[in-house]
């Protein structure tokens, strides 16, 4: 009877094993990869190193050409470096399966100063000797914004290098000042503080790297150029000329920056 039940349970355990055998295995479902395309905003945090190229000219123009020579060269570098913080918003468009379309706009701000006296290109002769009380002064920037196009290409799913380009803009100020002094005094006429502002407009280009966290979350770290040209700014022009004196002078300022920061946005 035991061996009856035995080679009982045997059959029945044979077929089940064949009915499992025919029954078809369901797959596990694919994991689909995460979607670049939306809106995003974020913050970014990091560092903007300005290089100034100040160039002096024009030195008193009523006495004429050949009156003031320089004797330490007519330019110099005025850089400076400081920490940068910001925002940014844009919009992302995935129109392959790696690749990435899109446009950005930011925003940031740094306290960019640099300082010198004298200033570059005000050292030299007046009618043969050397001038004393030469003028000191500053290039600052604050503010900056862009607005870039962006291409990107996925590495992994989660990851995108990018590189943009767009146009940039900078708040940049001027100041220059010096006083009368006894002897060949730079400035002969009348003491003089001038300070010039202007939101300058110019180009820029750059690139980074993107990684996407939790389908949500964007942690990148950018680098960006920018040239915003040579702003021409004459100065101590008010009160400056009269008869027997002449104070003025002109500045040249070429100003590129490079800004490199670390960013966190949320994608909606």
């Amino acid at each position: 009877m035991i061996k009856g039940i035995g080679s009982a349970l045997a059959s029945v355990l044979l077929a089940g094993s064949a009915l499992a055998a025919d029954l078809p295995v369901k797959a596990p479902a694919p994991v689909s990869a995460p979607t670049w395309t939306g809106l995003y905003a974020g913050v970014s945090v990091g560092a903007r190193w300005a290089d100034y190229d100040w160039r002096t000219s024009d030195v008193s123009p009523n006495f004429g050409l050949g009156v003031f020579v320089p004797t330490a060269g007519t330019s110099g570098a005025m850089d400076s470096a400081a920490a940068r913080i910001g925002g940014y918003l844009g919009v992302n468009w995935q129109f392959a399966p790696s690749w990435i379309a899109g446009i950005e706009g930011d925003f940031g701000w740094a306290d960019n100063k640099k300082s010198a006296s004298p200033l570059p290109g005000t050292t030299g002769l007046f009618f043969g000797g050397p001038l004393v009380g030469l003028p000191a002064g500053s290039v600052k920037d604050s503010w900056d914004g862009s607005v870039r196009a962006r291409l990107g290409y996925l590495v992994t799913p989660s990851t995108m290098i990018y590189g943009s380009g767009g146009v940039a803009w900078q708040r940049l100020e001027l100041n220059a000042s010096c006083a009368v002094v006894p002897g060949n005094s730079f400035c002969f006429g009348n003491p003089h503080n001038e300070t010039f502002a202007s939101t300058r407009v110019g180009w820029t280009a750059g690139g980074g790297i993107e990684h996407m966290i939790g389908g949500h979350w964007l942690l990148r770290a950018d680098y960006r150029y920018a040239d915003f040209g040579t702003w021409t700014q004459p100065f101590f022009v008010a009160g400056g000329v009269g008869v027997g004196f002449d104070d003025r002078f002109t500045a040249h300022v070429t100003t590129r920056t490079h800004t490199a920061t670390v960013g966190l946005a949320y994608k909606f």
